[in-house]
């Protein structure tokens, strides 16, 4: 994983933290920061043509929430690690950033070790999320009313290939290596799973796979 070339686009307002991610940066050579946007409209404009591996997400932009970008960046690039990196530590918006396709959820004040770890994990196919907020989230799971969108009765037809990429989505596999298992292009897998999106009527891959559990696809 050190040796591997990732891409990275900074969703960020303060120049603090920009220099804080190009110090970070520096650790890892073969790491790139590709693009920076310091506002939502920005972002909107160039983010979802970027060529990033990993975005690094602010929630809190001047111009507004970065769970409108979040929400963008699922649909446009699912191919992409959508990391969120912020200073909200709260349970709401921990829950909205992963209902929106966030993929892994850092506080602002980490070290850049725990960052470049963040980084790691999430290419791999995990998902990062700072100690305090997992146990935040494991209590909003264990609640009876805790929810995501409702599924419908009847299931959506999948085609082999999709029930292929859903089986290996299910298993943690990020695009690149379900393309290598499958043995098809990593575009083709990014198809693969808009369509899941559209079918399933979900935006992120957390809810792909619940609600093909509850429909019985899984």
């Amino acid at each position: 994983m050190p040796n591997e070339f990732i891409r990275i686009y900074l969703i960020e307002d303060d120049p603090t933290i920009l220099r804080f991610v190009e110090q970070t940066l520096l650790v890892r050579p073969q790491w790139r920061l590709v693009g920076h946007s310091d506002s939502l409209a920005h972002a909107r404009l160039l983010a979802p043509h970027s060529l990033a591996d990993v975005f690094l997400v602010d929630l809190g932009l001047p111009d507004g929430r970065g769970e409108d970008i979040l929400r963008s960046l699922a649909i446009a690039r699912p191919d992409a690690e959508l990391l969120v990196f912020t200073v909200f530590g709260d349970e709401s918006r921990l829950l909205e950033a992963l209902q929106c396709g966030a993929t892994g959820y850092v506080l602002k004040g980490c070290t850049s070790t725990e960052l470049i770890a963040a980084i790691e994990q999430v290419r791999e196919g995990g998902a990062p999320i700072s100690p305090l907020l997992a146990r935040m989230l494991l209590k909003q799971f264990r609640r009876p009313e805790a929810s995501w969108p409702e599924a419908c009765d009847d299931r959506p037809a999948l085609s082999e290939r999709e029930t292929d990429v859903l089986k290996l989505v299910a298993q943690g596999y990020v695009n690149k290596e379900i393309a290598t298992k499958l043995e098809i292009g990593v575009a083709t897998v990014s198809t693969h799973i808009k369509n899941l999106y559209r079918k399933l009527a979900v935006h992120t891959r957390v809810q792909v796979v619940k609600v093909a559990q509850e429909r019985g696809l899984l």
